[in-house]
């Protein structure tokens, strides 16, 4: 008897001490989390906190704008090897411990843009802008009789914001609208159905609120780095 209480009580200390250990090296992820700088190939590669290539390994000519969540990079390049890294291998950057997603347009230099994370939790935002070419019908009236003549659809340049959010943990991902807000907190029955007793149309404001709201209820602990945990 004496010894199946002491087997217990050495296996309760046990896992009591696996999980410090567990908590020690990991943290949660929110707005203080620093990520280990240095390039990301995939989404699984930033969930683990490694990079594929760090700062050290590379040559690199970048400029990043943290204040505006932006930065470009002109080359990625192997020290070792002298080549560069083409887009296929660079999924994301991350610089002084913030993350840049690599966006799909392409600069008019041929550099590659990224938009910094600027919420970070188990779902992550971003917003960038875009250029894009808008069709409008326009009328051509009869300065005689003032009635239409003709009618004409021509192309106009314009810029939008883009706001998009992904599941860190799943790699779900979309823009930021209802459909796909409500597909990323499925999984929270309280919020989702808050959400679906929503009368008034839900705005792109009011959905960046839900998101905030489920990232504090499903909180995502990932694994610290070695430069972090160093600093301690």
């Amino acid at each position: 008897m004496r010894y199946n209480i002491f087997l217990i009580l050495a296996m309760l200390v046990s896992t009591e001490a696996s999980l410090l250990y567990a908590q020690a090296d990991s943290a949660r992820l929110e707005a203080a989390f620093r990520f280990q700088d240095g390039v990301y190939a995939g989404r699984e590669q930033l969930l683990a906190n490694r990079p594929a290539h760090t700062w050290d390994s590379l040559n690199v000519r970048l400029a990043a704008n943290p204040e505006k969540y932006r930065a470009q990079a002109e080359y990625l390049r192997h020290k070792r090897t002298g080549q560069d890294l083409g887009r296929g291998e660079v999924w994301g950057i991350v610089i002084d411990g913030l993350p840049y997603i690599l966006l799909e347009e392409e600069q008019s230099n041929g550099a590659m843009a990224f938009a910094g994370l600027r919420v970070r939790g188990r779902i992550c935002y971003y917003r960038f802008e875009e250029d894009r070419v808008r069709e409008v019908e326009i009328t051509a009236y009869n300065p005689l009789t003032g009635k239409p003549f003709r009618k004409a659809a021509v192309q106009r340049p314009e810029t939008v914001e883009v706001e998009r959010i992904f599941d860190l943990a799943t790699g779900q991902a979309g823009p930021l609208d209802l459909p796909t807000v409500r597909q990323l907190i499925a999984g929270d029955a309280q919020l989702l159905r808050s959400l679906e007793e929503q009368e008034a149309p839900v705005g792109s404001e009011r959905l960046y609120k839900i998101v905030l709201i489920y990232d504090d209820r499903n909180p995502l602990w990932l694994p610290v780095g070695e430069a972090v945990k160093n600093n301690k």
